[in-house]
């Protein structure tokens, strides 16, 4: 197979631009070039790469996967020559995590860790909203994403680890005597309310059918778990908040899970990946990861009372 890098390149910034004269103004060169370019490319991969019909274009689903492979064949020649060369960069080859602030502290920190024990490894960490943090995924600008569950990703073309496991628990300031500060059952409680279009909204709603009806209102709004918890210790309304970002709060009593066995929303911490090939370095990474999963291992597991 002969692939020329610049076609590589060109083919990269189509993906990025979406729009063959801007791409080729972008890599300096004709319009006409570019084409035959990509066209040389998609004869040499024997897929077609890109999809022409659409305003403005986006990748075939065989372009999603190659655009990784791309990126990393580009990476890893740069690498190569900056080896020679004996040129040196702040980070070598870094493993490509996108995450939500839900997992960033210190469930991501907690893998990192754990992973470190066992690979000398560099990271670059993207904290997104979730569906950016997908799309990263998608569209191949991370090797891995630190999510909840969610269905799109657990079929083809994308693989997951579950990593972890625990609850969502609604949760109160506690008062002098080490008791909810709220009670929500017997009274009018603020509440603070994750924004409409964040997963942990969607993931309370699709449980709300099944719990007991809570007298609450809402005086706060975010899609930041964090900014929910620091509300929350504030004394500023009741929160449902994930176990693994809690744990010393209840324990210290700066938080007390409200009725924790009947309100109490399971999540799972899933590590998806393309399957596209990554990296030597982020192949290994899943590659022992995976192992100690079916051996039993978790990152994280549910709080206990």
């Amino acid at each position: 197979m002969n692939i020329d890098t610049k076609w590589l390149e060109d083919f990269l910034m189509l993906a990025e631009v979406q729009h063959f004269s801007r791409a080729a103004e972008a890599r300096h060169i004709t319009q006409p070039a570019f084409g035959r370019h990509i066209r040389a490319l998609e004869k040499a991969v024997g897929q077609n790469l890109i999809d022409r019909s659409t305003t403005p274009i986006s990748l075939t689903p065989a372009g999603r996967q190659f655009r990784n492979i791309a990126r990393n064949m580009i990476t890893q020649m740069e690498e190569g020559l900056r080896l020679i060369n004996g040129t040196e960069q702040p980070l070598v080859n870094p493993i490509r995590i996108a995450t939500p602030h839900s997992l960033s502290s210190p469930t991501l920190l907690d893998l990192i860790e754990h992973s470190d024990k066992e690979h000398d490894l560099t990271y670059a960490i993207d904290i997104l909203r979730v569906d950016f943090a997908v799309e990263s995924l998608t569209e191949g600008n991370c090797d891995f994403f630190l999510g909840f569950e969610i269905l799109s990703l657990l079929q083809p073309p994308f693989q997951s680890l579950c990593i972890g496991h625990g609850h969502f628990l609604l949760v109160s300031a506690s008062d002098n005597n080490g008791q909810a500060l709220f009670q929500p059952n017997s009274e009018r409680t603020p509440i603070i309310r994750y924004s409409a279009e964040s997963y942990s909204a969607r993931l309370i709603e699709q449980h709300q059918p099944d719990l007991p009806q809570l007298n609450t209102y809402p005086v706060f709004e975010t899609s930041m778990c964090q900014l929910h918890k620091e509300m929350a210790i504030r004394g500023k309304g009741i929160a449902w908040l994930p176990d693994s970002q809690i744990q010393q709060a209840l324990k210290d009593k700066t938080l007390v899970a409200i009725e924790p066995d009947v309100y109490r929303l399971p999540y799972q911490v899933r590590l998806y990946r393309n399957s596209a090939p990554l990296r030597k370095e982020a192949e290994a990474l899943w590659l022992a990861l995976s192992k100690q999963v079916q051996s039993g291992w978790q990152i994280h597991l549910p709080w206990q009372q």
